[in-house]
C-alpha cells in the first residue's frame, strides 16, 4: 500500500470517520481484511476498486448492517463497533444506499419530511427550507412526486433527505448508477464538493472511478478485501500502472455493474 501525508491518517485528531483494520463477511473469510481509511472534515473520500473488490461489504460494516469481527470504526474518536445501524444514524452518520433511497409516491417535501423525524415540527420545517436551499432546483419541485422526477433529481431527494439531520458524514454508495454523464458531473462537481466546502466529510463508494477522484481528495482502492492503494486522488489519476492494480490489466478505471461480492 501506498500513501502520502497529505490527509490524517486513522489515528490524527483531524480524521473524523477513521477505520483501523476493520474485518468482515459473511461467516466465511474475511471479504474486507484489516481495512484502514480516514475521512477527515470538509474532504472528498473516495473508495473504488473493481467488482467483488469489498465496498459494499465495507458499507455494511461501518453502518453496523454487518458485523465487524476485528478492528474498529470511530467517529471523532468515539468507537461506534457494531453499534446498530439506527444509532449509528443518530451518532451523525448519513447514508444515501445505491437504491430504495427515496419514497416516489411522496412529494420531494414529504420526503425531506420523512429524513427530519427525529426533529421537532418546527425545526423540521426550518431545516428542510435550508435543505431546499442547498438544491434549487428541488425547490421548485416540493410538491412533485418524487416519481415524477428524474433519476439525478431523485438523487438529490435522497441526498436531500439524509441531510435532514445535518449529519457530519455523510456516505454515498454508488449514487451514479443509471444517471447519464451530465447528471453524474453535477452530482460530483457541484453537489458533493459543495457539501465538502460546508465542512462534511463525504464518503465517496463509486464505480465510476475516473469522474469520482477527478473531485476528490484522497482516494482508496481496495481490491479482494485489502486496500492496495492510498494515495491523493491527483496521484492516483496519474498512475501509469493504475489499469493493472485495479482491474487485473484493463486500461479503464470505470467498470460497469454492481459490486457482487455476497
Amino acid at each position: 500500500m501506498t500513501a502520502t501525508a497529505d490527509l490524517p491518517t486513522v489515528t490524527d485528531v483531524g480524521t473524523h470517520l477513521a477505520l483501523d483494520g476493520v474485518c468482515a463477511g459473511y461467516g466465511g473469510p474475511p471479504v474486507i481484511d484489516g481495512v484502514c481509511i480516514a475521512v477527515p472534515q470538509g474532504k472528498v473520500v473516495v473508495v473504488a476498486g473493481p467488482n467483488g473488490a469489498g465496498k459494499s461489504t465495507l458499507v455494511k460494516a461501518i453502518m453496523g448492517q454487518l458485523k465487524v469481527s476485528a478492528g474498529s470504526v470511530r467517529l471523532a474518536g468515539e468507537d461506534i463497533t457494531n453499534h446498530a445501524p439506527e444509532r449509528i444514524a443518530r451518532h451523525g452518520i448519513g447514508y444515501v444506499p445505491q437504491q430504495h433511497d427515496v419514497f416516489e409516491a411522496l412529494t420531494v417535501l414529504e420526503n425531506l419530511e420523512i429524513g427530519g423525524y427525529l426533529l421537532p415540527k418546527r425545526k423540521s420545517a426550518a431545516r428542510a427550507a435550508e435543505v431546499l436551499e442547498i438544491f434549487p432546483k428541488l425547490a421548485r419541485m416540493r410538491y412533485r412526486s418524487v416519481g415524477q422526477l428524474s433519476g439525478g433529481e431523485r438523487k438529490m431527494v435522497a441526498v436531500g433527505r439524509v441531510l435532514m439531520l445535518e449529519p457530519s458524514v455523510l456516505i454515498l454508495d454508488e449514487p451514479t448508477a443509471g444517471l447519464s454523464v451530465p447528471l453524474t458531473e453535477e452530482l460530483f462537481e457541484v453537489h458533493v464538493r459543495d457539501l465538502a466546502s460546508r465542512g462534511t466529510a463525504v464518503l465517496l463508494v463509486e464505480q465510476k472511478a475516473t469522474e469520482a477522484l477527478n473531485i476528490a481528495d484522497w482516494g482508496y482502492i481496495l481490491v479482494s478485501g485489502r486496500v492496495e492503494v492510498s494515495q491523493s486522488a491527483a496521484e492516483i489519476l496519474s498512475r501509469a500502472d493504475l489499469g493493472e492494480v485495479f482491474l487485473g490489466g484493463s486500461t479503464s478505471l470505470a467498470a460497469d455493474g454492481d459490486d457482487d461480492e455476497e
